[in-house]
């Protein structure tokens, strides 16, 4: 399916045709950091991220002095640099398991909170309740095994940069059918197709981190004409089908950063 540089000239013809109806898919996603996070070494805390744009709703659930529970809400916004930050809340209410009555709601700033991603799965969360500071390492927490495999039809959306022919640079647009195949222990194999004829393959052993997947490392493979190694990464099973991304050198000097996005069949 892909050959560099000679299949780009044609790959960007045929991307020209198609520009209107590939519109759909974003060309350079964001990491979507919904997710519950905790440290590993540290079970019975955590913080629930949850993601709208360039906003995210956490709650943290921790224990105070007494070794209560006690909840705080922080309310972030991103940076150029990727760094989520913003005002941290307590917030007090009527009981439960009465009659609500907002005079009893108050709401305080009691401190900021910061997040700063290292990866797609792992980062560090800093904030202050008052004048107590903490700084903890945090990462997705993995609830259960989510099934990724199956037969999918969409797009996927190449940028090749650094090649030795600046002519190879740029964007390359392509609809594909995807079958991922996972196993049980730890292997996912992603065949993408143009045509029966015209696969490219990744595969490799995952690791699962909440929502996302990711190979390390990864086999590609063009048929018997191209091989190299990728590294997938957030692989993901969204409501309708599945969406993830790799990077990988190319031969001729390039590197590819592919985005892709399929509904399930």
């Amino acid at each position: 399916m892909r050959s560099i540089p000679r299949v780009i000239p044609l790959l960007r013809s045929l991307a020209a045709v198609l520009l209107l109806a590939f519109a759909a898919v974003r060309p350079a996603a964001a990491v979507d950091w919904t997710d519950l996070w905790w440290n590993s070494n540290e079970s019975g805390w955590g913080v629930n991220f949850v993601q709208a744009d360039d906003f995210v709703f956490a709650t943290f659930f921790v224990n105070g002095a007494n070794q209560q529970s006690i909840w705080y809400t922080g309310q972030m916004t991103v940076d150029a640099n990727g760094i989520w930050s913003g005002p941290l809340y307590q917030t007090t209410g009527p009981y439960y398991g009465g009659i609500w009555d907002p005079t009893q709601r108050t709401t305080t700033q009691v401190g900021t909170v910061t997040f700063t991603p290292q990866n797609s799965y792992s980062g560090t969360l800093t904030y202050n309740v008052n004048n107590v500071n903490v700084t903890k390492t945090v990462a997705r927490q993995t609830l259960k095994s989510i099934p990724l495999g199956g037969k999918y039809s969409g797009a996927y959306l190449s940028i090749f940069s650094n090649c030795d022919d600046p002519a190879n640079n740029g964007p390359v647009r392509t609809f594909v059918d995807i079958e991922v195949i996972q196993t049980t222990g730890g292997t996912l194999q992603m065949d993408i197709s143009t045509s029966p004829t015209a696969v490219c393959r990744l595969a490799g052993d995952y690791f699962q981190d909440g929502q996302l997947y990711r190979v390390p490392g990864a086999s590609y493979t063009c048929g018997s004409a191209f091989a190299s190694t990728a590294n997938l990464t957030q692989v993901k099973a969204t409501a309708q089908g599945i969406e993830g991304q790799w990077v990988a050198p190319i031969e001729a000097g390039c590197v590819e950063s592919a985005y892709f996005s399929a509904v399930l069949l």
